[in-house]
């Protein structure tokens, strides 16, 4: 694999003869986040911390020169208006995108790039160039953009599909305790049998609620949500009167 990676990278018509042309895709860096704060992973030198500005502040940037990007991590919760923590990264003068927990790909735009870390959901950002071959005038594809919101709709929702019916099926007490843990086993069993019906319910709803996110946003969503505690709260009423 090295050998070809060599070969491909030479020159084969003799100029810049003996030159590796090769570039990895990703830099060689990238930012984690938890709830201690944001860690430089790799090639820390290619990543200046700016600071952290107020949301809806006015501040400016240093100047940005071509081969440079400002990441934007912005937390809502952090402060009494949130944060946003300012990095600047030595991208190189190739066309980079921003790659997020390794999934969703988020596009630099006028060297910045904004991502939202309020919900947690965010854990690692890398960084990947863009073959300019492959970019195309207009930004991602439909579906590219389809997937990012139906990531984003996942990880924001209070609800996870069978969220109920995992957290109560456990099966490691089976052969312990000198039997005990096998009743108890079968206890837990029980109740995953009789939480598998809500979660049933719930993520028909949640599969909904999803799709009215994709095309109606968080306003959508909650609308869904709403209108299922309403019909829940009615049949309740109805049921209590007979």
């Amino acid at each position: 694999m090295l050998l070809a990676l060599v070969l491909a990278g030479c020159d084969p018509e003799g100029e810049g003869k003996g030159k590796i042309r090769y570039k990895p895709a990703l830099l060689p860096v990238a930012l984690t986040v938890s709830p201690d704060g944001v860690a430089i992973e790799g090639e820390t030198s290619i990543v200046t911390p700016i600071g952290e500005f107020s949301i809806g502040a006015e501040y400016s940037l240093p100047p940005r020169d071509g081969s440079t990007i400002y990441v934007l991590l912005r937390d809502h919760k952090k402060g009494a208006t949130g944060f946003d923590r300012v990095f600047r990264v030595q991208a190189g003068r190739d066309q980079f995108t921003v790659i997020v927990n390794g999934t969703t790909t988020i596009q630099v735009k006028d060297g910045q790039v904004l991502i939202d870390v309020t919900g947690g959901a965010v854990k690692r950002v890398q960084f990947k160039r863009v073959d300019q071959a492959n970019v195309k005038e207009g930004g991602d594809s439909f579906w590219t953009k389809t997937g990012s919101k139906w990531n984003q709709g996942w990880e924001s929702s209070l609800y996870k599909p069978f969220v109920m019916t995992r957290w109560a099926y456990d099966d490691s007490t089976i052969d312990k305790w000198c039997g005990l843990g096998f009743v108890w086993f079968l206890l837990r069993l029980a109740l995953t049998l009789v939480l598998l019906l809500f979660d049933l319910a719930l993520s028909a709803v949640f599969l909904v609620a999803q799709l009215a996110y994709l095309v109606f946003g968080p306003t959508g969503r909650n609308v869904v949500w709403g209108v299922t505690v309403l019909l829940v709260i009615i049949g309740g009423f109805r049921f209590l009167r007979l």
